[in-house]
């Protein structure tokens, strides 16, 4: 048992020089910064992944992780850049699938044709990028800032009925310090006079009279109301050229005095006017829809000749907007149609926002009677449906 060979080893041990040891600290040390670096390297990426679920699978990359984080920018541009073409795959007909805006301009595209059993209560309007151009319940868009977007009206009944609108809006900004310094409604019958209001009055022409068997005239004023319509054949496909030139006049003096007034219903074919009205007569029955909605060929808006204005409804009484164009409408050729308390006249309510061209000599003809005088009571006319 005491034997000295059973204590030896097998072969004698190599010492480990000082030199020798650092070298291999300094790989043990290597080796685990390697190790705390892929780690860190998987958490990264790992976190980065979860960031972004649910969108778009960004390209596989071998990069550092400043490369991930350019990815996922490159990635929420792709999925908010519009498209470079309006796109229409449904049953809705426009006059316009495109706009040129100045900052500040206001437009509207015309709705001709809606989809089967819909129509204007089933609109429903909104813009891909707010920041470009933005877009109220009724169609108004509006020019936010340089730049390219579009506008989608959507059917509420029938989602996939959609239309797009491209809107490029590509002005607006003074050249010498780059700030919108007036408020810009361009147009191309628009003027740019900063003349005073006084230097308008009397400058609106009368209407052009149109040629239509029956249509009822009061001197150079075409009546219609209750009493008196139009047929389903007359069609001016737009507002009156006159009518329009001296709106847009209008909208620049309101602007001129911090005022912003735009256009949110013009005119209105028979057909239009009769998928409108019956649809109210099956919400509220014929009386009620009667005193608001207009029977299709006893509609102003059929004449190219009236304009409905910013919000149609009685919350525009009231508004600043509505005392500015009871106030000075009447400078551009214009009156308000249906005025407070004459419902028993003209056989509507109150519509603060519903204007009709007449020109200046008619206009100034109700002013010096009163403003809240109707075309009934100036001319001696009724408006009243015989049945």
């Amino acid at each position: 048992m005491d034997n000295k060979k059973d204590f030896e080893s097998p072969r004698p041990r190599k010492k480990v020089s000082k030199q020798t040891m650092r070298i291999r600290r300094l790989v043990a040390l290597c080796i685990i910064a390697v190790l705390v670096l892929i780690l860190v390297i998987l958490c990264a990426k790992a976190c980065s992944l979860q960031s972004g679920k649910g969108g778009k699978n960004s390209a596989t990359t071998t990069t550092t992780e400043i490369t991930t984080t350019t990815e996922i920018t490159t990635t929420v541009v792709t999925t908010t850049a519009p498209p470079t073409d309006p796109v229409n795959t449904s049953d809705f007909e426009l006059d316009k699938y495109s706009f040129n805006l100045e900052v500040g301009q206001t437009e509207m595209p015309w709705v001709q044709a809606y989809p089967a059993g819909s129509g204007e209560w089933n609109e429903q309007w909104s813009s891909t990028d707010k920041n470009i151009a933005t877009v109220d319940e009724y169609g108004n868009i509006t020019a936010v800032a340089n730049g390219t977007c579009f506008i989608i009206l959507r059917d509420a009944g029938d989602p996939t009925q959609e239309v797009q609108i491209k809107v490029v809006v590509g002005g607006g900004e003074s050249a010498d310090n780059g700030i919108l310094t007036t408020a810009v409604t361009a147009d191309p019958l628009t003027t740019t006079t900063t003349e005073p209001q006084s230097a308008n009055v009397a400058g609106a022409p009368a209407p052009s009279k149109i040629n239509v068997p029956n249509a009822h005239y009061e001197g150079d004023t075409l009546i219609v109301n209750k009493t008196y319509g139009l047929p389903e054949t007359f069609d001016p496909n737009g507002l009156d050229p006159t009518c329009e030139e001296w709106f847009y006049k209008l909208v620049n003096g309101a602007a001129a005095d911090g005022i912003n007034i735009y256009l949110s219903s013009g005119y209105r074919s028979y057909g239009y006017q009769s998928q409108i009205y019956n649809n109210y007569v099956e919400q509220v029955g014929v009386e009620t829809a009667d005193t608001f909605s207009a029977r299709p060929g006893n509609s102003e808006h059929q004449t190219g000749l009236a304009i409905d204005v910013n919000v149609i409804d009685d919350s525009f009484a009231g508004t600043p907007e509505a005392i500015w164009l009871a106030e000075h409408c009447t400078e551009y050729g214009f009156i308000i149609r249906y005025p407070q308390g004459k419902q028993a006249i003209t056989g509507y309510k109150y519509e603060p926002w519903h204007i009709r061209y007449v020109g200046s000599a008619v206009a100034n003809q109700i002013k010096a009677m009163g403003t809240d005088t109707t075309l009934e009571e100036l001319y001696g006319i009724t408006s009243q449906y015989a049945n």
